[in-house]
């Protein structure tokens, strides 16, 4: 399950196959990634876009958020949350709803704590078919894409910690079908090529890092739907196993170092051979935008650490080999 927003991002800059970059080691794809540059803060209803509801700056005043934090469906924004210091240089904001922490370099909360409390969010109901749900979740684009053709690796590198997933529901209102807590990441693979058919359409690839229902998250195939604002493109979810994401459990680390670009190319093809694109050209798509974080479509209370996050593209001729 996925509602996710994404609207253009103006010019691509693109890395084409064959040009004359004199790039000579793999490069981040974005940016910020410890995040201690705050968060452009969005309003609860998706239909707002991209709209700032407030900038969390961490009590910097020179902070230029790449990041921006989505809360989407909460019923407590933290557009008024007052920014709290605590010791080791952490910066907190949080309600009844929800916390996101910002760890300080030396501090055992770096990078980023993401909490959702499903529980305030619900009360004594459970979601029902076609209600929304609550999100907390980080979203950038790339500030410069790389079309997939041009790639020897897209490596994803980080730490993650579960510190703990509470359940609320009683077993009669549990419906697995319905009612879940998931962290996973998204990247928008779009086509960036103004001469093909498919020019600005895309689809959703997803990394299941954890999902309450599952030891190890499988595959996933399908068109994102489930409520109104649902954006009815593709999604291929990798299973968690084949990019090695071993289960997480409350309070152990786990590290994760992956090539997803075999996986982002089988995504497209699947995306084509359903018919959600017209042609699969890798020359034409290119990663455009990265999300992560907590969807939770049922009365669960969770939250998880971020550590030492790296997505980073090796342009053919540099890399390993896959």
């Amino acid at each position: 399950m996925v509602t996710r927003l994404f609207c253009g991002t103006g010019l691509l800059l693109v890395f084409l196959a064959g040009s004359h970059s004199t790039a000579t080691e793999a490069e981040s794809v974005f940016g910020d990634l410890s995040f201690q540059q705050g968060f452009l803060l969005s309003y609860p209803r998706v239909a707002k876009g991209r709209a700032v509801a407030a900038t969390l700056d961490l009590g910097r005043a020179d902070a230029q958020p790449l990041w921006r934090l989505c809360q989407w469906a909460t019923k407590y924004s933290l557009a008024d949350a007052p920014c709290i210091t605590g010791s080791q240089g952490d910066v907190s904001y949080q309600n009844e709803g929800k916390r996101v922490v910002v760890g300080g370099p030396a501090s055992p909360h770096r990078d980023l704590i993401l909490e959702i409390r499903g529980q305030a969010e619900y009360g004594a109901q459970p979601r029902h078919a076609g209600e929304s749900w609550p999100h907390l979740l980080v979203e950038q684009d790339a500030p410069r894409p790389f079309q997939i053709d041009a790639l020897e690796r897209l490596t994803l590198s980080v730490h993650l910690r579960l510190l703990y997933c509470t359940d609320h529901m009683a077993a009669a209102d549990y419906n697995a079908g319905l009612h879940a807590a998931q962290f996973q990441m998204f990247f928008i693979v779009k086509n960036v090529s103004p001469q093909a058919a498919d020019h600005g359409d895309y689809f959703w690839f997803g990394v299941p890092f954890f999902d309450n229902r599952y030891d190890s998250p499988p595959a996933y195939m399908a068109k994102d739907a489930g409520k109104s604002d649902a954006t009815g493109k593709f999604i291929y979810t990798v299973a968690a196993r084949a990019v090695g994401i071993r289960p997480l459990t409350s309070g152990q680390w786990v590290d994760v170092e992956t090539n997803l670009l075999p996986h982002i190319q089988s995504g497209l093809a699947e995306a084509v051979a359903r018919g959600y694109l017209k042609a699969g050209h890798e020359r034409d798509y290119a990663v455009v935008n990265m999300n992560l974080g907590w969807e939770i479509p049922g009365t669960f209370d969770a939250a998880m650490q971020v550590r030492d996050l790296e997505i980073s593209a090796s342009p053919r001729g540099i890399g390993p080999e896959r």
